[in-house]
């Protein structure tokens, strides 16, 4: 077999065990573990037909921090996590438990970003779920919130969590 027929086997063999294009996936799917990352969120239909009125990211326990970019057209709101401690340092923020773009309107026949700089967790080699809800008119809703037990593989949620593979630092 020539290289050229591995590398597309290889490719197809792996792309069938990652989430169909139709779902919020993360433009970067791999990260240094304990870095600082660009999160962006690919947003490319709305709900059944419906357009997208509110986006909310849930940032998973060992995000220590999260600072959203705002959106035009959008209003930004961010809620902290309940139980964090207060911030100490130049530029310290409060730990957030969510980041909530509304009052926008993302028509389903349309792409869009919404994008977050997050300090991931010191945890090499896992994989990190952020899940990711889209809310529409009449409340339809989208909730990419399955994040797999031991032993499931994310194929095997209709809706997934995107995720970001933490990578070690040599």
């Amino acid at each position: 077999m020539s290289k050229l027929h591995l590398a597309s086997l290889a490719l197809a063999c792996g792309l069938a065990g990652t989430p169909a294009a139709a779902h919020v996936t993360l433009e970067t799917q791999q990260a240094l573990a304990n870095s600082t990352t660009r999160a962006t969120f690919r947003v490319p239909h709305g709900c059944d037909g419906a357009p997208t009125i509110r986006f909310t990211v849930r940032l998973p326990d060992g995000v220590t921090s999260a600072l959203p970019m705002p959106k035009p057209g959008w209003t930004l709101r961010t809620i902290p996590r309940a139980d964090a401690p207060a911030p100490t340092g130049h530029g310290a923020a409060l730990p957030l438990a969510e980041i909530i773009w509304e009052g926008g309107s993302l028509d389903p026949a349309h792409y869009d970003e919404f994008v977050v700089r997050l300090r991931l967790p010191d945890a090499p080699g896992t994989l990190l779920y952020i899940p990711v809800v889209q809310d529409c008119p009449e409340g339809k809703q989208a909730a990419w919130t399955g994040i797999p037990e031991p032993g499931r593989r994310i194929t095997d949620f209709r809706m997934p969590a995107p995720a970001i593979r933490l990578l070690p630092r040599n």
